[in-house]
């Protein structure tokens, strides 16, 4: 973070001696070589005489290791806590049962294994082979045994009327799980557009929290461009109603939501720096419409290369094709730089903030940003 707050302060001064303060921003040609820096203030506005207020470094990112994409779960197809739930009163006198699993079967121990019992304390499975039972997801229990000193397993699919039936589970295919067009034609967006929905076996589709299962955008993702530190089987990003999700797969076609992140923030106060990213569409709305409001100060001074200065980074549209980096110093200095150019021009310059334009984005971080990590499972 302080080799990246020299280079940035050390850029500040080196685009003031190329030009003017307070020169109006120039459009680029489209050659990088000739990319401008030029220093944007509004002569209309002065600076602030108010006393600067007082900041500290947002106490969440203290503790905060390494961002993770995949930090704000929105919803899980599969929750073992809610499926398998611990027994508390025996129901069956002649059987010590274990958990009770999706309200339909009891799984009990005998004699050093364990086994089966329907609702009504009939034996589905005895307890004289297998010596673990795992629900692996809504429907399907995994009972392993050891088969000549190595562990093996057996699957067992669980219907609605509490009776399991066993199936030869084939392994995970990422070819299983289908992006179609809807097949509704009046299933489309307020543009006209086509709706997408992610069938992962006949008849059963992807769906978020409130049952939409069908999506303005959605596509596969290849898992070395996913910064996580959790592991899935596949992964795929969809869109609806603005915002953005990555939905991950396990071996067993559970899934998990996580909302995307849309921009990325790195904040330095004193000798203390970290990093994390916005995951909540509402927040980055509320963001953007913050930095937008920021008015232009007159500039009294140039940048610097002073690597004491407190400085917070935010680099915007990490789901858009054209990516904006703003860094905003305590003093109030702002380099702009748009770092992709797919539909915009190569460009770098300064504009002069009001300082407290600084601490009020800090306090924001500390405020509203911090609420996303205290949700976070």
């Amino acid at each position: 973070m302080k080799l990246l707050a020299r280079a940035v302060l050390c850029c500040a001064a080196a685009a003031m001696c190329l030009c003017m303060a307070g020169c109006e921003k120039k459009k680029n040609d489209s050659t990088a070589s000739d990319v401008s820096s030029q220093v944007q203030s509004d002569s209309s506005a002065s600076p602030s005489k108010v006393e600067i207020k007082k900041y500290t470094f947002p106490s969440f990112l203290t503790n905060l290791e390494e961002p993770d994409l995949l930090s704000r779960e929105v919803y899980q197809s599969f929750d073992r806590s809610k499926v398998e739930t611990p027994v508390e009163t025996q129901k069956f006198p002649e059987y010590n049962c274990i958990s009770k699993v999706a309200d339909k079967v009891y799984t009990y121990s005998a004699g050093g294994y364990v086994g089966i019992l329907d609702g009504l304390g009939h034996v589905l499975i005895k307890a004289d082979k297998y010596t673990k039972i795992t629900t692996v997801s809504n429907d399907v229990i995994m009972c392993s045994y050891m088969d000549k000193q190595k562990e093996a397993a057996d699957h067992y699919k669980l219907y609605d009327n509490g009776t399991l039936a066993k199936y030869d589970r084939k392994g995970f295919s990422a070819d299983s799980i289908i992006i179609a067009e809807s097949a509704d034609e009046n299933q489309t967006s307020a543009e006209g557009e086509k709706k997408f929905l992610i069938q992962i076996e006949r008849g059963r589709y992807v769906e978020d929290p409130a049952g939409n299962y069908l999506w303005d955008s959605a596509e596969k993702c290849d898992p070395q461009k996913i910064s996580t530190g959790k592991t899935y089987r596949a992964y795929y990003k969809v869109s609806h109603n603005g915002a953005s999700y990555y939905i991950c797969f396990d071996e067993y076609y559970n899934y998990v939501i996580y909302e995307a992140s849309y921009a990325r923030i790195r904040l330095k106060i004193g000798n203390v720096s970290g990093e994390c990213y916005v995951q909540s569409f509402d927040d980055y709305t509320e963001l953007n419409r913050m930095v937008k409001s920021f008015g232009k100060a007159q500039a009294t001074t140039t940048p610097d290369a002073n690597e004491t200065l407190d400085y917070i980074q935010i680099t915007f549209g990490l789901n858009s094709p054209d990516q904006q980096e703003l860094t905003i110093s305590s003093d109030g200095w702002c380099l702009v730089d748009n770092i992709t150019h797919n539909n915009q021009p190569d460009n770098k310059y300064f504009a002069c903030y009001d300082k407290d334009s600084f601490v009020s984005l800090v306090q924001w971080v500390e405020q509203v940003l911090s609420k996303e990590y205290v949700l976070k499972k």
